[in-house]
């Protein structure tokens, strides 16, 4: 049977100047594969250097794919291709071992074996040595350069700036032109998402041809490069932690002047502290700061919009009445050009009157309100026993948290000091009427304290711990409480239940979920077609998350029970619709101020005429 091989290829970082090195590399491969006959299935070519695994896809395929049938043999230039880190060395070698797969590495003609264990195991150490050596040249050459003032380091992607042959740097008047405006646009009181909008409404896009993002303004606008200040040394690559650190602004080197200024620092500041202003605002409401992942939500990254198909993020704002925290989740179409309908919900948008940017007229999602509806999904797709969930959580904190009967074992030692008090009076008794000497009464009584100092000790720590029972006994009772009341056990289901979804298209008046039989039944890694094993469950919620809607319906459920009843009072409607009475008046006059409805009476005497 012919064996199967699959090429493993990467440069190094000092072939990485080389021209076509990596393709050089990989036809050696396919040489030496066809040279013994094996059977080519499949290539492995990494793009990147790096001394440790991580972010190399392509190897990380290779890892994955160790596991399966595809291959018997891999085929590497040398050990130093894989890795240059001790421990992922001996973490591949495991895992091939455990497989049965050979490596073979072309340049010494010859396969791995266990033998080798030693020799490869410090070539392993070696070449990951020589890379901490390295890599600490590398940051001292970059420290020096920057503490003694040298040239300035730009990406190819730097908008609005060239670095030229001489390594001076020079403006791009056109893309300068931009940066400027978005400095003024924000220096006058517009936000970054604005900013966004208003480019893309004038045709404006970056380098790469898409629309600047809010993000990525905001990161031009906090540079200080663009006023013509470098800042150096302000990142450090940690060769043990493989991570980049941010080093402390006191270890930094400002150089001003460095580069042409893009707007005049007078500009750059207002621009920056209206920024500030805008994150002070944001803050008081509640709002954490952005980040990766930073409070990631059970349900981020599965809503969708249905009408615009954006993701749907989570924002914050607070209650008028009381200032409480309220999460919703909003359209990103929506957060970026506000409502096509008049534009009516974003009103630095409504300033500028943009024509070409499309916003999004979904509705926003009250966090607590879509969990109550997924819950009721929950029962009805699951039907999770509550009550049985709660007895066996309830069990296994009883086991967790050791709760134990300490009585038997208290009265048992009251009962062992209650029989030495009684041997320590007939031992006085002895001694006074002459039976034991006094040399023997010393003796035994001796022993006999020190029998009842440690039962009295005993007798102290079982009633400390059966005092802490107590409390045990409490704090499960109040955790029992939580649990039936609090909505834990509901919110737990429906976390559950989330995981099997794909993602949940929403709609003005509907949301459509989108559930992933494959994570359900546990096949995720067959080769199953997507259509085979998708199914999905429509939710209707009408006008709950439409607020203007709502409102209008609520008015128009009032006009009709007015014209049941044209004498019913607000007290009643407010009763009828389980809103406050400040709430009923409110509508009502709306009603008025629209002409409406009309009051025929004086003071609560008369009746209600519907006018239209």
């Amino acid at each position: 049977m012919t064996l199967r091989a699959v090429i493993y290829a990467r440069c190094s970082t000092e072939e990485e100047s080389q021209k076509d090195a990596l393709k050089k590399q990989v036809e050696e491969g396919k040489d030496s594969v066809h040279a013994n006959g094996w059977a080519l299935v499949d290539l492995y070519v990494e793009s990147r250097s790096g001394t440790t695994t991580k972010g190399r896809s392509e190897y990380n395929r290779l890892y994955e794919d160790l596991a399966s049938d595809k291959f018997d043999i891999i085929v590497i230039k040398s050990q130093d291709r894989l890795m240059r880190n001790t421990k992922d060395w001996y973490l591949f070698v495991d895992r091939l071992l455990t497989e049965q797969k050979k490596l073979y590495i072309y340049l010494e003609r010859k396969f791995y074996t266990t033998d080798d264990a030693l020799i490869t195991g410090i070539k392993a150490i070696l070449a990951e040595e020589y890379s901490r050596e390295l890599s600490k040249k590398i940051n001292n050459a970059h420290h020096n350069r920057q503490k003694q003032n040298g040239p300035v380091i730009l990406t190819s992607n730097t908008y609005g700036y060239r670095k030229m042959p001489d390594k001076s740097v020079v403006i791009v008047e056109e893309e300068a032109e931009i940066k400027r405006r978005m400095y003024e646009l924000c220096a006058a009181g517009f936000g970054s998402r604005t900013i966004s909008s208003i480019l893309k409404n004038e045709g404006i896009v970056g380098r790469n041809g898409k629309p600047f993002t809010d993000s990525a303004i905001l990161r031009m606008i906090h540079n200080p490069l663009n006023k013509g200040t470098v800042v150096m040394n302000r990142l450090h690559y940690d060769f043990e932690t493989k991570k980049v650190m941010r080093v402390p602004e006191e270890e930094q080197y400002v150089y001003e002047n460095k580069v042409p200024p893009i707007v005049s620092e007078e500009l750059w500041e207002v621009a920056n502290q209206e920024i500030a202003k805008r994150a002070e605002r944001t803050n008081r409401i509640g709002e954490k700061k952005r980040g990766r992942y930073k409070g990631k939500s059970q349900i981020s990254g599965k809503l969708f919009c249905g009408l615009c198909g954006s993701p749907y993020y989570r924002r914050t704002r607070r209650q008028f009445k009381d200032h409480s925290i309220i999460y919703e989740w909003k359209c990103k179409q929506y957060l970026a050009a506000g409502r096509n309908t008049g534009k009516a919900d974003r009103p630095q948008l409504r300033c500028v009157m943009l024509e070409k940017v499309e916003g999004c007229d979904n509705v926003h999602l009250d966090e607590e309100r879509l969990y109550q509806l997924l819950d009721q999904v929950c029962e009805k797709r699951y039907k999770p026993d509550k009550q049985q969930i709660i007895s066996h959580m309830i069990d296994m904190l009883k086991i967790v948290l050791k709760e134990k009967d300490y009585q038997p074992e208290l009265d048992r030692k009251k009962q062992q000091k209650e029989k030495l008090m009684k041997q320590m009076d007939t031992l006085v008794e002895k001694l006074l009427e002459g039976v034991v000497s006094n040399a023997i009464y010393q003796r035994t009584q001796k022993e006999l304290e020190g029998k009842l100092t440690e039962i009295c000790d005993a007798i102290k720590e079982l009633e400390k711990q059966k005092a802490k029972g107590s409390v045990l006994k409490e704090r499960i009772a109040q955790i029992e409480k939580t649990l039936q009341t609090g909505g834990v056990v509901e919110k737990a289901t429906v976390a559950g239940m989330l995981e099997d979804v794909d993602k949940i298209w929403i709609y003005p008046e509907y949301m459509e979920i989108i559930f992933s039989l494959s994570k359900v039944m546990g096949i995720e890694n067959m080769d199953v077609p997507m259509q085979e094993y998708k199914n999905s469950m429509r939710i209707d919620y009408g006008s709950m998350f439409d607020y203007k809607k709502k409102k209008l319906e609520e008015r128009e459920t009032i006009v009709e029970m007015m014209r049941e009843n044209p004498r019913i009072t607000a007290k009643k409607i407010a009763e009828e619709l389980q809103i406050s009475l400040s709430g009923a008046n409110y509508r009502i006059n709306v009603l008025k101020a629209e002409g409406k409805v009309r009051f025929n009476g004086k003071g609560g005497k008369g009746e209600w005429e519907i006018l239209s």
